[in-house]
């Protein structure tokens, strides 16, 4: 990705006012620039937080303990159950993977010394 911003082919500012399909078809255009990729650039670098990279299957893992539901979940399954949260669906994200680092005992609870980029 870093190849096509710096040659002119992908335009990131450009990327905040498009709609999430434009963005997330622009983006995945880009070789090695997958879905989840895509997904992810929308929601920590456009700050679209209604977005929940439904590709990583930690992410799938972490809301399918959480929902308590028996079934693994695919891509269709993981937006199904995020239905009722949409808005928020990245913040569920992010939520799920702290609270997963908190458990495995990565980071502490409360612990002021890292931050979002020592992750």
């Amino acid at each position: 990705m870093s190849s096509a911003i710096a040659e002119g082919h992908l335009k990131l500012e450009a990327l905040a006012y498009e709609s999430d399909g434009a963005a997330l078809d622009r983006l995945s255009r880009v070789r090695g620039v997958g879905r989840w990729t895509a997904e992810y650039v929308l929601l920590r670098g456009l700050g679209r937080l209604h977005v929940f990279p439904g590709d990583d299957v930690g992410a799938r893992n972490n809301l399918q303990r959480w929902l308590e539901t028996p079934v693994s979940l695919d891509y269709e399954g993981v937006s199904q159950a995020l239905a009722p949260w949409r808005a928020y669906a990245g913040l569920i994200y992010f939520h799920l993977l702290l609270d997963r680092l908190a458990e495995t005992g990565a980071i502490v609870a409360g612990d002021q010394s890292q931050s979002w980029t020592d992750l």
